[in-house]
């Protein structure tokens, strides 16, 4: 995957988003940007291409809504996100997106968050 450095996105508050091939990298993060962040952008990569990117995104963006309006705070909306608990809960693990099962983000829809915020 290609690592692209840029100033104004993501947004601030992020240190990185994968879209296609790309992970766009916060300029003033770039220092802060580990390997784990990578292996973490890695497995949304795995993400998108099972649900060939656009219903990834489809996905993502309504889920993140869902929980928004349930939670009512926005980080706690986001780190519930499906596809968000399986990247955090195994981006230290580096063979991760090798062994990692088709659709597993699935067994994340249904956990509940047991993280405090």
């Amino acid at each position: 995957m290609k690592i692209v450095f840029c100033k104004w996105f993501p947004f601030k508050g992020y240190k990185a988003i994968t879209v296609l091939k790309w992970i766009f990298v916060r300029k003033d993060a770039k220092v802060a940007f580990t390997s784990v962040d990578y292996n973490h952008e890695c497995i949304h990569y795995e993400q998108e291409k099972e649900l060939l990117y656009i219903g990834f995104y489809l996905l993502y963006v309504l889920e993140f809504i869902v929980k928004l309006l349930y939670y009512r705070k926005w980080h706690k909306a986001y780190r519930s996100i499906s596809f968000e608990r399986e990247a955090y809960t195994n981006q230290y693990n580096t063979a991760y997106t090798v062994k990692r099962n088709k659709f597993a983000w699935r067994l994340y829809l249904k956990q509940r968050t047991n993280e405090r915020y």
